[in-house]
């Protein structure tokens, strides 16, 4: 055991004075900064933001969107705090667009200038922005609309107030049934997350960047059993040679996994400290043992380390780093443990 620990002390000293163990450690820092950073539109329903400016009559043009029925809407509209955030969340991918109700909307309606009563805030990212636009025009035109049977109601009818109810009442009922168009529709509540054909989404853009970029450092650093290394550790009993082999992959990927955990409970501290690192620790000695068996099947490195590089793609497609492929299809999430990014992100 003693001889074990001398060695496993010698190995992390001489990874300690290499400068390519400090180069991963800052490369993994800024990976997960970016990656922090860095907002993935998803398929759920992003929220629609809308600014208003113009006061009471935006009020109530908001108050119809947001107060509207969810089961006909794929849309969440909900009031952004200034122009600044609004942009930025659109252009993000965080929200799916933007609308800005000005000041002198009301003066501009009232006056019948309607070209440029509204701003509409869009990006890349807002397949459905000519949908929403149609749902939020179609809320101001109802707005439009009550004012005008009210400004009618008085120039038309003696008892105003009357006149005013029965045409409200009227256009309450035609605007909200089916009357008109004759239409027929089902209303399907959505599958929970939960649901035996809608399997839990386990991506972790942050966890699982970290995970994928220490384990390809693990495999990377099994190209040296094909250099001066490698005769040292072919001399060597077999089981002495397995534990020596372990203790060489986890001296190559401690300090960058050090790293790699810091900058995960900086970033993305949503789990409890001890599970954490349990957790992490588990996926450390998974990688390490995972690569000493998968260098084992190639006589060199010309092989290998093209291998390598393939994995790392691999891993970022198969497991569930940004996106749980095991969504869409449910059998890649059994195949993906194998790797032990997968296994470790599957694990939360």
């Amino acid at each position: 055991m003693g001889t074990y620990m001398m060695r496993f002390f010698l190995l992390l000293r001489s990874r300690l004075k290499s400068p390519f163990t400090y180069i991963w450690m800052v490369l993994i820092a800024l990976s997960l900064l970016l990656v922090n950073e860095t907002v993935v539109p998803t398929r759920q329903s992003s929220e629609v933001l809308i600014l208003n400016e113009a006061g009471e009559y935006g009020e109530r043009v908001l108050s119809l969107l947001t107060e509207a029925d969810p089961a006909l809407t794929a849309c969440i509209y909900a009031e952004a705090e200034d122009e600044e955030s609004l942009r930025l969340m659109v252009r993000r991918g965080q929200a799916r667009c933007g609308f800005i109700f000005p000041e002198d909307m009301e003066e501009k309606i009232s006056s019948g200038d309607i070209r440029s009563m509204i701003t509409m805030v869009t990006s890349t990212f807002s397949v459905k922005s000519s949908a929403t636009r149609e749902t939020v025009f179609a809320a101001l035109f109802r707005v439009m609309n009550e004012d005008i049977t009210e400004n009618a109601a008085a120039g038309f009818f003696e008892d105003q107030e009357s006149a005013s109810a029965f045409i409200r009442e009227r256009y309450e009922y035609y605007v909200g049934s089916d009357d008109v168009f004759r239409m027929e529709y089902e209303t399907f509540d959505a599958a929970d997350s939960d649901d035996a054909g809608f399997p839990e989404d386990n991506s972790d853009p942050i966890r699982g960047t970290a995970a994928v970029l220490i384990f390809i450092l693990s495999l990377y650093s099994g190209s040296s059993f094909y250099g001066k290394d490698g005769r040292f550790f072919r001399a060597l009993r077999k089981n002495e040679r397995l534990v020596c082999v372990f203790i060489h992959e986890l001296t190559s990927v401690l300090m960058p996994a050090a790293c790699g955990f810091v900058m995960i409970r900086i970033l993305c501290a949503d789990v409890s400290l001890i599970r954490d690192l349990l957790l992490f620790a588990l996926f450390l000695i998974m990688a390490c043992i995972w690569s000493g068996i998968f260098v084992s099947f190639f006589k060199k490195s010309e092989s290998y380390l093209p291998a390598v590089s393939v994995l790392l793609f691999v891993s970022f497609i198969l497991c569930p780093v940004f996106f749980d492929p095991a969504r869409y299809i449910s059998v890649i999430g059994y195949v993906s443990r194998v790797l032990p990014p997968a296994f470790y992100l599957y694990l939360f």
